[in-house]
């Protein structure tokens, strides 16, 4: 058996299992990221991702985009916990003939796009590689009591994304087809500049009334399985209230492809998708909208297991599809 036979989800658990968990652990292996208990009031969030640019930079992107991404891609994870940002710091792996220009560009990617979020790059390590690999961690601060986890919902709970969706999948299409890029210059900055919604976390955490949360970077559907499994709970989406954003079904059309695979299949939205009481909806909403962004109520948790979709009037099982690696 190889790592292709079990995918990304089955090392996970395995970790899971091995790896014991210390007493000032509040969460561990199988969230967007741990969190450690510093004092009776708060806790250390920590996490951290690592990017190949032969996986995850599509031909064409930029060194400052690279650095962009990297930050993005950590600070969405501290968004899914409702953790405030502390620092990040990146161990970055370069090929020896790489121009030290594009070195520089990457890095100034980096600070411009943490300082955007109010944090800072404080460190890391240089090595030598075959291809760019960039690995950041970062660090956050959040309330114990009002840290946000997937194994929260329960039933009744309704579930809310945040944003739109679909964009950056299907900017990613464009860029790995080469296809003319015309009017489709959103869809493109979701792929390559993409925003991590921490202003956002920090509120669906205060509220006190978000039950669960997780950032959809592996697509709609997985992620609505990962919220199902960690909650124990069935989830049940209305495939009309999902949010798409606004040029993605025109460009499906256009080119022959399935909208779907954009909207509930594609990855790398990093939107917040989460749960939240029915008393506190408006609530939770409002606040979402003094800081700039739309909030879509989706679906509701019930008793049982998985996660179906309302579409054309009937019941469907939501295929357990999305990004993986490995696969």
């Amino acid at each position: 058996m190889n790592l292709s036979d079990v995918g990304e989800r089955a090392l996970v658990e395995l970790a899971r299992r091995v790896c014991r968990r210390g007493p000032r652990v509040r969460v561990g292996i199988g969230d967007d990221a741990a969190a450690v208990d510093i004092d009776a009031r708060r806790c250390l969030v920590a996490t951290t991702d690592m990017l190949i640019a032969r996986t995850h930079f599509p031909l064409g992107t930029t060194p400052e985009q690279m650095g962009h991404k990297a930050v993005v891609v950590n600070l969405s994870d501290l968004a899914a916990m409702g953790a405030e940002p502390l620092a990040l710091v990146f161990s970055v792996g370069l090929p020896r003939k790489l121009e030290v220009n594009f070195v520089e560009r990457m890095i100034r990617g980096m600070d411009a796009t943490a300082r955007a979020y109010g944090t800072y790059v404080v460190g890391g390590d240089l090595g030598e590689a075959d291809d760019i690999t960039i690995s950041g961690s970062a660090f956050g601060i959040a309330d114990r009591g009002r840290l946000l986890r997937r194994s929260g919902a329960r039933p009744g709970d309704l579930i809310a994304v945040t944003g739109e969706l679909g964009a950056a999948a299907a900017g990613l299409r464009i860029l790995l087809e080469g296809l003319q890029r015309g009017d489709y210059a959103r869809l493109l900055k979701a792929q390559l500049e993409p925003a991590a919604r921490v202003k956002e976390g920090v509120q669906l955490a205060k509220s006190g009334l978000v039950t669960s949360a997780i950032d959809v970077t592996d697509g709609l559907a997985a992620n609505l399985w990962q919220l199902s499994r960690e909650s124990g709970v069935k989830l049940v989406v209305d495939r009309a209230k999902i949010p798409e954003h606004p040029p993605v079904r025109k460009f499906a059309a256009r080119h022959g492809f399935g909208v779907d695979d954009f909207v509930l299949f594609g990855g790398e939205d990093f939107e917040l998708l989460f749960t939240v009481r029915p008393q506190g909806w408006e609530r939770v909403r409002r606040a979402l909208k003094r800081v700039g962004t739309a909030a879509t109520q989706i679906g509701i948790a019930t008793r049982g297991k998985g996660v179906f979709i309302q579409s054309d009037g009937k019941m469907l099982v939501l295929p357990d599809r999305g990004y993986e690696h490995f696969r």
